[in-house]
């Protein structure tokens, strides 16, 4: 009797074990009203946070409280983390307005944004011009900033290793990915393609503003999540050839906004009619 209560027992931790941990991220305006504590960067710290002085917490205030407190304990983690965030804090580009992730309308400006620099980039990274280019919109996690763009930005927007890839595919399988993505919620982010669809399936669909040819062959930039199950899309399984690489998406947006800054651009995304879903 012992035994089967051990064994059950240790049945119920592996399972508990081997279950993922939901994880969800939200945005979530700062209260920083009990001790005055703003929006922190690299050059207002002291002013942000506080800082401490002898046995003494200062706070942005200018409220003098004992290093016990429990507001100056909060205060000497987010202080002494500072150093070490520096580097991400850098400011590498600038962004002309809020660009929101909202999963339910598929043409947005952030997803076709990050759609079309993920299909430039694979065109230069791989050295074929890819005709489309598809990302989840799960993967871009929060939206992108209106004014200075941080490193911190785009790795807190992009914190999943998500690697580029580059997939061979015949057009009747690009069709039946087409079909995946009109039967969800709300297609995803795409690049390359413009899509109608109604009821939940694709009533027209051009690459390259062309009918897809069942015959020819397509060459596709994506992520490696997408390619066996993730998001319940599976683009391995229609593939007939897939080269992976070692870049994360968040690389190729790092690259995107220094680009765009390097040419004294705005970082910039707009909504184009690329997917209408009705």
């Amino acid at each position: 009797m012992v035994k089967t209560k051990v064994s059950l027992l240790f049945a119920l931790v592996l399972f508990s074990c081997s279950r993922a941990p939901e994880i969800s991220w939200r945005l979530v305006p700062m209260d920083g009203h009990r001790a005055g504590a703003k929006s922190v960067n690299k050059d207002n710290v002291r002013q942000a946070l506080g800082y401490f002085e002898d046995s003494t917490y200062v706070s942005p205030k200018g409220e003098r409280l004992c290093t016990g407190s429990a507001i100056a304990k909060a205060a000497k983690v987010m202080i002494g983390v500072q150093d070490s965030l520096a580097s991400l804090k850098v400011v590498i580009g600038h962004s002309d307005s809020m660009l929101l992730n909202l999963r339910t309308e598929p043409d947005l400006p952030l997803g076709n944004l990050v759609a079309d620099a993920l299909r430039s980039y694979a065109s230069g990274y791989f050295k074929l011009p890819m005709d489309f280019a598809v990302i989840n919109f799960g993967g871009i996690r929060v939206p992108m900033p209106k004014g200075e763009i941080t490193i911190e930005d785009i790795s807190s927007m992009f914190p999943f290793k998500n690697y580029i890839c580059h997939v061979r595919m015949k057009g009747s399988e690009l069709t039946s990915l087409l079909d995946t993505l009109a039967a969800s919620k709300a297609f995803q982010a795409v690049s390359g393609a413009t899509v109608r669809v109604k009821d939940h399936k694709v009533e027209s669909a051009l690459i390259g503003g062309k009918p897809i040819n069942p015959s020819r062959i397509y060459n596709l930039a994506t992520i490696d999540f997408l390619l066996d199950g993730g998001d319940r899309i599976n683009i391995g399984a229609l593939a007939q050839k897939v080269t992976l690489s070692t870049v994360l998406v968040k690389d190729v947006m790092l690259s995107y906004v220094r680009s765009c800054e390097a040419e004294g651009k705005m970082v910039s995304g707009r909504a184009d009619g690329r997917v209408i879903m009705e």
